[in-house]
């Protein structure tokens, strides 16, 4: 073993937990903080073994999605899931357009890598704005469900467009073999496995979720606020994520997301949302986030710049971010969403990361794309995933949303709710919306019970007491 694992390790969490306190002190996401963090690292060259980091930022993503999942609103789901489908079908489209008119910048490409570099900004990450929703209390509410929503629909229409793009599907898949027992998989079109492959899992999942979730109601009903609900819904997540990646071909984090799905909405979610999102907190989210910035290729940005690269870069970095903003947001306006939830709709599916990157990687190793080109998909990830987090903040900022469902308030304008916030971001404390709801409204009470207490009654005790 190489014991420097648990100096790179310390380093990370370090510089992440300054830089995410400066961060905040100036108001921007804390998460930027982390991100900046992992490019100085990379920068400098601090970790010459990236490698070693890869599984410590899988878990942290996988753990983001899965108590991303266990917030899910199936009401929210459920009202938002055609505007969801919109939205993710106008946020490839577009992007796919975008990418292929971009690349005649740069003359004699076949119109097969033409068609990649679409494919490359078609492509989304939805770990860091899952982040940054949990972090400013916006996961929950109609855009919050239709970013996520959006976002995995997205996953897993890049997948089979990758599959189409590629020509390529994974032989130990049980789409795969699923198509073997009829006709020689080498002779079906990839995308078709693929599409199997899809379905597949999500029959399997929701199948192996009806299961979970009764066992889930069962423990919480017999063990109510215990470590074990917590190790189970771990457990679980793992799982989901293992077998939608090694036995499907769909992103980890997919199973990871639907298997929160499974476990949400029941009394003890929040219990053990809590304990995970903790778990995730203090170690592998600060290292996923930083891994971003880390395993970058510095060196092939500038070895490969010339004047048409540098071009073509900072061509595709701004035709690409603006390409996902204006498809997503042209979704949103169509379903009828206000201009301002458009936006944020956008803003929110603007990023771009890791899936960029394996996307690229994926291209260069079939010879689809040349690897001269990978400092725009470089510069695209870092500009994005500094940008995003900086724009929705702001966004939501200037646009406070007063949504009531259920009982819950987002009130950003509440001195008592802001008070609260301040005090529990001082400690360090993970701050959620039913928090902050409930404690809210119970110091309101009590301070309007104060101040009214001597007042006179005027109607009568049955209107004092309404």
């Amino acid at each position: 073993m190489d014991y420097s694992i648990f100096l790179h390790l310390a380093l990370i969490l370090l510089l992440t937990k300054v830089l995410g306190i400066l961060m905040r002190k100036i108001g921007l996401p804390q998460v930027v903080g982390a991100l900046l963090a992992g490019i100085i690292i990379g920068v400098s060259g601090l970790i010459k073994n990236t490698a070693e980091l890869k599984p410590f930022a899988e878990i942290g993503v996988v753990m983001i999605m899965f108590t991303a999942g266990m917030e899910t609103n199936f009401k929210e789901l459920k009202k938002n899931g055609v505007a969801s489908v919109l939205i993710t079908s106008l946020g490839v489209i577009i992007p796919l357009a975008v990418g292929f008119g971009v690349s005649w910048i740069i003359p004699g490409l076949e119109l097969k890598e033409r068609f990649f570099f679409g494919v490359i900004l078609a492509a989304t990450s939805v770990g860091i704005t899952v982040a940054v929703l949990k972090e400013i209390g916006k996961l929950h509410g109609k855009v919050g469900a239709s970013i996520v929503t959006a976002a995995v629909l997205d996953d897993i229409i890049g997948i089979v467009i990758l599959a189409f793009a590629t020509g390529d599907v994974d032989p130990n898949t049980w789409g795969y073999k699923l198509v073997g027992l009829f006709k020689d998989p080498a002779t079906v079109a990839s995308g078709i496995q693929v599409l199997i492959n899809v379905v597949l899992f999500f029959v399997l999942a929701i199948a192996c979720g009806v299961a979970i979730h009764f066992i889930f109601k069962l423990l919480s009903k017999h063990f109510p606020h215990t470590r074990r609900l917590s190790i189970f819904g771990l457990a679980t997540a793992f799982l989901f994520a293992w077998f939608s990646e090694e036995l499907f071909g769909v992103a980890s984090i997919t199973g990871a997301f639907v298997a929160g799905m499974m476990m949400s909405n029941m009394k003890q979610t929040e219990y053990v949302e809590r304990r995970i999102d903790m778990s995730a907190y203090m170690l592998f989210s600060p290292i996923f986030f930083a891994n971003i910035g880390i395993c970058l290729d510095y060196k092939a940005l500038v070895d490969n710049m010339s004047w048409t690269i540098v071009l073509f870069s900072l061509t595709f970095v701004i035709c690409g971010m603006a390409a996902k903003l204006v498809g997503c947001a042209t979704g949103g306006l169509m379903c009828k969403y206000k201009a301002h939830e458009s936006l944020e709709v956008g803003l929110g599916m603007m990023v771009r990361g890791e899936v960029c990157l394996i996307v690229a990687q994926k291209g260069i190793e079939e010879g689809i794309m040349s690897s001269q080109y990978l400092p725009a998909v470089i510069l695209l990830v870092i500009a994005s995933s500094l940008l995003t987090p900086i724009l929705l903040k702001i966004t939501f900022k200037k646009f406070p949303t007063e949504d009531v469902e259920d009982g819950k308030f987002e009130t950003p304008a509440s001195p008592v709710a802001a008070n609260i916030i301040k005090e529990k971001l001082e400690k360090d404390m993970p701050v959620c919306d039913e928090t902050i709801s409930k404690e809210a409204n119970d110091t309101a009470i009590e301070q309007m019970s104060e101040e009214n207490k001597d007042a006179t009654p005027v109607g009568g005790s049955e209107k004092q007491e309404k």
